[in-house]
């Protein structure tokens, strides 16, 4: 059992113009996160030192992780804009590389969130589970614009 394919994007549009949106929307989440981490990471890292690794510790593994995200997020909004390309010019090759590189992604920049869930505002954690959200309903229309486009070729 493999991911579900849809025949339209949002029941409106045909899938090539729902992948472009998408992809510009994840690209934009991507960037906005991107500028969040780097301002977490800023906020977080201006925080005085106590001398006490007990207390500083925390602080100081917070802005390890948010500069690990702002880096992610920044390589992701790269992709992202190589998937925008992709669709646009209906390479495969593109696409299906674009699921390698997502899942990695995906998974470490999840991994490092909810291991700091704890230490974000609501506004955060709220921003990050409505992107992860949007990136899982792009990789399901960009497979099954990828899957069109290969039985397109094999016609």
């Amino acid at each position: 059992m493999g991911l579900p394919e849809v025949e339209t994007c949002c029941f409106v549009f045909d899938l090539k113009t729902g992948n472009m949106i998408m992809g510009g929307v994840n690209a934009l989440g991507s960037f906005i996160l991107t500028v969040i981490m780097i301002v977490m990471s800023a906020i977080t890292g201006q925080k005085e030192k106590t001398g006490n690794i007990d207390i500083d510790a925390p602080v100081t593994g917070l802005y390890v992780m948010c500069i690990l995200l702002s880096l992610m997020f920044l390589v992701r909004f790269v992709f992202d804009m190589i998937f925008i390309y992709g669709i646009i010019t209906e390479k495969a090759p593109i696409i299906k590389t674009y699921f390698a590189v997502w899942v990695v992604i995906f998974i470490t920049s999840s991994s490092i969130f909810f291991l700091n869930v704890e230490d974000f505002n609501v506004f955060i954690i709220s921003t990050e589970l409505l992107y992860l959200g949007a990136s899982v309903y792009t990789i399901i229309l960009g497979r099954s614009f990828y899957k069109q486009l290969n039985a397109r070729e094999e016609l």
